[in-house]
């Protein structure tokens, strides 16, 4: 748990594209970094993965998050090892679970919390102007962005409190509020 944690407060995160000044990778970093998620989204679609896996990828700086499930120990790892051969890619973050893919209702039924938890941020005083990126995959809730510590708190409080989620992941990049200009 502790490394699923510490798995993205490393991994700066695409939630910070939009938000310029805070955001210090270049043009091109910016697209290999979507690159490399269209890169895994073609692995994942072809054989022997296809139907037996549902796995998504979040980039950043060269730095993956895979969240998803595979069917069995050994497709993770044939998915995890292609990843890793891919060019650009530094470190890889697991997130993939040992079950079935999802189904069309789960997959709705992330949908729905992450609009509430993206409704609930948003009507937050604290968060309204922050760029926090929601993820919702089983039930868990991945929160990723570039904020202060006080802004991840309240937004994983926020989060943990709304129903129908199991667990919330903070996947946060920290600065320190005086360190931006304004």
């Amino acid at each position: 748990m502790k490394k699923a944690l510490l798995l993205a407060a490393v991994l700066g995160l695409s939630a910070c594209s939009a938000i310029y000044e805070q955001d210090t990778r270049t043009a091109k970093t910016e697209w290999q970094d979507t690159q490399l998620g269209m890169e895994v989204a073609g692995i994942v679609n072809k054989a022997p993965f296809k139907g037996d896996t549902r796995v998504n990828a979040v980039s950043y700086d060269g730095k993956l998050l895979l969240i998803g499930q595979a069917k069995t120990e050994d497709l993770k790892n044939g998915i995890l090892a292609k990843v890793r051969e891919l060019e650009g890619v530094e470190t890889v973050y697991d997130q993939i679970r040992i079950k079935a893919p999802l189904s069309v209702g789960d997959v709705s039924k992330d949908t729905w919390i992450t609009t509430k938890v993206k409704s609930a941020l948003i009507g937050s005083k604290k968060l309204r102007n922050v760029n926090i990126k929601v993820i919702t995959e089983d039930s868990e809730v991945f929160l990723l962005g570039y904020v202060t510590r006080e802004q991840a708190n309240e937004a994983t409080e926020i989060a943990r409190n709304l129903s129908g989620v199991k667990q919330v992941i903070k996947g946060f990049q920290y600065y320190e509020p005086s360190s931006i200009s304004e």
